[in-house]
């Protein structure tokens, strides 16, 4: 009967209608197929099916397929146990097993936290110091014009902090310096044992000649004076950095190595006390700031 209804029909028709109907069967089975592949553990499975097919669930199973060497087989292996008691498997070893994972990848995660902060904190640090290195490259800058200009005097030598200046004569150290502080320092310190013990700039003039002198102490809690020892020509002279706990450039350029070395600060106004007192030897120890007043050197010869 429906071999009789076709023979009726016009041969394009008829044409049409085989078309369709290989078409849909054709279809059907690759729909079959393709969920086929898109099914975990099959026999056909593709990831790229997968993909396609359930995106979704992709998005959970995907951080399994970027680990190297990564697969769905040990995954399955282990699933496999928990959804077929029947072959012995102890369903509690495997979820204390995949705690045990979880606290691995957790463990690992506060690893990774910790290294990512620890090295924030040392760009930042790094970046700090280089600022504080950029402010005295600016004041040493500007001293170096006003030396050309014959206007520089020791009063601008505080690139870092507040400072003062001792030389060593005979059995006792004398202030000839003093800018920034309270003006309470000493004007003359014997050089003592027990002085020694309580004033680092004693200390430093009382070691041998052949060591390199810097100490420092804490004349009282929250406040630092750092000493270093120096020769300038036929003169030995201490330099005293007097600064807060709080000075954060200060305690960097003076007491701490771990970026910079804190000789190179010292060197620095080394050299500049070596050129401020040449020109004092060289009779040009009046020099003028620009508001008419003189270094206390030139006012004490």
């Amino acid at each position: 009967m429906i071999g009789g209804m076709f023979a009726k029909l016009p041969i394009w028709l008829i044409v049409v209608i085989t078309v369709v109907v290989v078409f849909l069967i054709y279809w059907l089975m690759v729909m079959i197929h393709t969920n086929k592949m898109a099914t975990i553990g099959h026999v056909n499975f593709h990831i790229g099916a997968f993909k396609s097919k359930r995106s979704l669930e992709y998005k959970i199973w995907a951080p399994f397929l970027y680990k190297q060497n990564a697969n769905f087989e040990g995954l399955l292996n282990f699933i496999t146990p928990i959804f077929n008691p029947s072959e012995g498997v102890d369903v509690k070893s495997v979820i204390e097993y995949t705690k045990g994972q979880v606290d691995a990848v957790q463990s690992e995660k506060e690893e990774y936290r910790s290294a990512r902060d620890y090295l924030q904190a040392e760009v930042d640090k790094h970046e700090q110091v280089v600022g504080y290195w950029v402010d005295v490259i600016k004041s040493v800058n500007k001293s170096l014009y006003r030396l050309a200009n014959d206007c520089m005097n020791f009063y601008e030598l505080d690139f870092v902090c507040a400072y003062t200046i001792y030389k060593v004569e005979g059995d006792y150290i004398r202030k000839i310096h003093d800018k920034g502080t309270t003006g309470a320092s000493l004007g003359k310190i014997a050089l003592t044992e027990a002085n020694a013990a309580k004033y680092a700039s004693v200390y430093v003039a009382m070691l041998p000649d052949e060591e390199e002198a810097f100490s420092y102490n804490n004349p009282f809690p929250g406040r630092t004076v750092a000493s270093y020892r120096m020769k300038v020509f036929e003169e030995t002279w201490i330099w005293n950095f007097h600064f807060d706990d709080s000075n954060d450039k200060a305690l960097k350029l003076t007491l701490s190595n771990d970026i910079i070395e804190i000789r190179e600060v010292y060197r620095l106004v080394h050299a500049f006390c070596l050129v401020l007192r040449k020109r004092e030897i060289e009779g040009k120890e009046g020099i003028h700031d620009g508001n008419g007043t003189t270094s206390q050197a030139a006012n004490e010869n």
